[in-house]
């Protein structure tokens, strides 16, 4: 199933899908950058098309549907947080949510392969041997800083799902 039928097969996003990465707030949509926009087949703000109906969840924010070859797309779940000690939990929180939410809301988004990725809205105050960032690797979210490369995330364009895996299956 394609990312947009994915999206519109979940009652509670149906309205929400965005071509490209029109469902990304302004200035989030500045954080991401690919050379190949046609790998981008849309997204949806999590955040606010939940948030009314579920005002106090640790709602994830977006998703953004990628190609992953002619037949499949894949789920990009992207979180912009900031990225320091004190928002580990939080983050983390947020990403449990998600997980529990998926399969019972929207089973089609739940059965894509996907990347988790903590997009730091500033700079990173982790360092990267600390047990705060060991938690964030254990549970399969990414962090990135900075401008997100869609066409630099190795693990998304080399086709391994290692990380999805162990987020599926959680720490």
């Amino acid at each position: 199933m394609g990312f947009e039928s994915a999206v519109k097969a979940a009652p509670a996003l149906s309205g929400h899908y965005r071509p490209g990465l029109q469902g990304l707030r302004n200035v989030d949509r500045r954080r991401i950058h690919t050379e190949r926009p046609r790998q981008i087949r849309g997204s949806i703000d999590l955040d606010s098309a939940l948030r009314p109906s579920q005002p106090n969840q640790p709602i994830w924010d977006y998703c953004v549907g990628l190609s992953k070859n002619r037949d499949e797309d894949r789920a990009l779940w992207l979180e912009v947080h900031p990225a320091s000690s004190r928002h580990v939990d939080e983050v983390l929180k947020k990403w449990r949510w998600l997980r529990r939410w998926l399969p019972e809301q929207a089973p089609a988004l739940d059965r894509m392969s996907a990347h988790y990725i903590w997009l730091a809205s500033g700079s990173v105050a982790l360092p990267a041997n600390s047990p705060q960032r060991r938690r964030i690797a254990q549970s399969g979210i990414l962090l990135r800083s900075g401008l997100l490369n869609l066409d630099q995330l190795s693990e998304w364009n080399s086709g391994l799902d290692t990380d999805s895996e162990r987020a599926r299956h959680g720490p």
